[in-house]
């Protein structure tokens, strides 16, 4: 009967399974389809907007559709290359095209203000220089890759140099493209990109909007040199030709990048918010221990609290051994049993006298109680607005692992065998998880409440350990999605070993003052004793202080309190792993 019931079960999960994957490519396609139509949408949209005012022939409108359209296909290629499945949600191709149309939006504007500001009769094309596609450089660089934004910085600048009215009156350039504009924002754009992170603090976009800005204005300006602006002659010294013009352009590209910074760090909490950013500066004010969340953690739940730094500590240290994100390590572990709160009592590290609790549940519901607190603590996280990455760290600090106490403590009842649960029922519901820091946490929050629950912790026990619980995660597939390699899991048990070893290392047994004052009573014994002699008392020698009676009582005393908690030490061992 036990046999036919696990070949149903498997024959199940694996219909399931079967389903879910026609679901997902069925999805997949759809998303496909609808990237495609849209980018053609877009492209058709860039093309209208970048036509210029006087009449083109229709092979010119032909080229720059077709040449737009082929750098989007590759700017979505490079992403996908780049930082694979960032495309497989709707949320972030939808991302990538709003900050794409933000950015043409602003040039436009900026445009329009060039061409409507004349200066002599003629348009002030220099106020092109004030695009401020370092900007969307910055914005790009914390949403996406670095080496992604890279590309879509080069194709906006491309798109800028190509529709720039500037380039459209010069007689020389029959493309109508401004390569110097082209050319300035790129290195600008560039320059963003790659010095936005980390953002520890919220004035971070200032200081790169400068440096981007410098950059510009030193690119205009080797430029201007090149075209023979600045005029050297013999025995005259310098003449600069078109003064205002040579020092103007420069300084508006300057301007440029000092708005773009301004812009970013006044709009920068609500650019995390609506493109989900988590910068380190979020993530700094998450880890103040002042804030509401974890000072109810702190209240109601003082165990569990200590508990998260413990495995904090071990989290972040083997998140900077193998290249990870400490603080985001750090941070997540801070709140993964955040839905603790709500029956706090049933977890181990915060029962009081009696730890007799789960011995008077049965096996599925102690098991449905601590499975609870991931989706609570879900549920808090959301209420509270916490970035959707710590709020992801929560159900993947179990992934899909069993309850294992409860379920061997079920499997003994006695039961026959055919009615005998199931590991499936006594599984988290998941998900496994899917970046580096998140898979270091689920080995991180077992290991602690195993070191901690050791009687003779030493570095060979903390080895074994170790090894054996990364070995059991890894082979029931809970790292499959991590990204973890082999090296850096051999890296992490390095680093668990010295972070354990440190946090339970053994202290010196200081000699007790029982001794001295042992020695001292007698001192005073004797001298009573000639004293009672020489007095005729005859009384007998004091009692020593420290004496043998209570000695004798504290192991008494000791071998009673831990008598006391070895009957509820096994469930509730099982109930903190968990």
């Amino acid at each position: 009967m036990a046999k036919k019931r696990r070949r149903l079960d498997e024959y199940l999960s694996q219909r399931t399974k079967s389903h879910e994957v026609m679901l997902e490519e069925k999805t997949q396609l759809s998303n496909r389809l609808f990237h495609l139509s849209a980018a053609i949408v877009f492209t058709l949209i860039l093309v209208v907007m970048a036509l210029p005012n006087d009449s083109r022939n229709l092979s010119y409108v032909f080229g720059l559709g077709l040449l737009f359209f082929l750098l989007l296909g590759l700017v979505v290629l490079t992403l996908t290359r780049v930082q694979p499945g960032l495309f497989r949600r709707a949320a972030a191709f939808n991302q990538l095209v709003g900050l794409v149309v933000v950015q043409v939006l602003l040039y436009e504007f900026v445009s329009f203000e060039a061409s409507s500001f004349e200066v002599g009769g003629s348009p002030n094309h220099s106020l092109l220089y004030v695009t401020p596609l370092a900007l969307f450089a910055m914005v790009g660089a914390l949403v996406f890759t670095e080496r992604g934004t890279l590309i879509l910085s080069f194709a906006m600048a491309f798109y800028v140099g190509a529709t720039s009215p500037h380039g459209q009156v010069l007689p020389e350039n029959p493309l109508g493209m401004d390569f110097s504009l082209m050319l300035v924002l790129a290195v600008g754009a560039a320059t963003a990109s790659l010095s936005i992170k980390p953002v520890r603090r919220q004035s971070k976009p200032v200081m790169v909007g400068l440096y981007a800005g410098i950059m510009q204005a030193l690119t205009l300006l080797c430029l201007k040199l090149m075209a023979g602006e600045l005029d050297l002659q013999e025995g005259e010294g310098l003449k600069y030709a078109h003064l205002s013009t040579f020092l103007v352009e420069p300084g508006w590209a300057l301007a440029g990048g000092l708005f773009s910074g301004a812009l970013v760090t006044c709009l920068l909490p609500w650019i995390e918010r609506v493109f989900g950013i988590l910068t380190e500066r979020r993530l700094l004010d998450l880890s103040d221990f002042s804030n509401d969340l974890l000072r109810l953690i702190q209240e109601r739940a003082p165990g569990t609290f200590q508990h998260t730094l413990n495995v904090a500590q071990l989290c972040s240290s083997a998140s900077e051994a193998v290249g990870a994100d400490p603080l985001l390590a750090r941070v997540g572990c801070y709140y993964h049993d955040l839905g603790k709160i709500h029956k706090p009592e049933y977890f181990v590290e915060n029962m009081g006298e009696d730890k007799t609790i789960h011995d008077r549940l049965s096996p599925s519901m102690s098991k449905m109680i601590i499975i609870s607190h991931v989706k609570d603590g879900v549920v808090l996280a959301k209420e509270a607005k916490l970035p959707q990455k710590i709020i992801d760290m929560i159900p993947m600090h179990h992934g899909t692992t069993v309850v294992e106490f409860f379920y061997y403590k079920a499997r003994r009842f006695g039961e026959p065998e055919s009615l005998a649960p199931g590991e499936v029922e006594y599984r988290y519901p998941g998900p496994k998880p899917r970046f580096r820091e998140a898979g270091i946490m689920m080995l991180a929050d077992t290991l602690e409440a195993m070191a901690k629950a050791e009687t003779h912790p030493n570095p060979s026990r903390f080895r074994t350990m170790v090894h054996e619980v990364i070995l059991k995660r890894l082979l029931d597939g809970q790292l499959d999605e991590s990204d973890l390699t082999l090296n850096d899991l051999r890296v992490i048990e390095d680093s668990f070993v010295r972070t354990l070893t440190t946090m339970y290392h053994g202290r010196i047994k200081y000699p007790a003052p029982d001794e001295e004052g042992s020695k001292k009573g007698r001192g005073r014994g004797s001298k009573g004793g000639s004293g009672s002699q020489g007095g005729g008392g005859g009384k007998g020698p004091e009692p020593k202080p420290g004496g043998a009676a209570d000695d004798d009582a504290a192991p008494s005393e000791q071998t009673g309190a831990e008598g006391s908690l070895k009957s509820p030490r096994e469930p509730v061992r099982a109930a903190r792993s968990s």
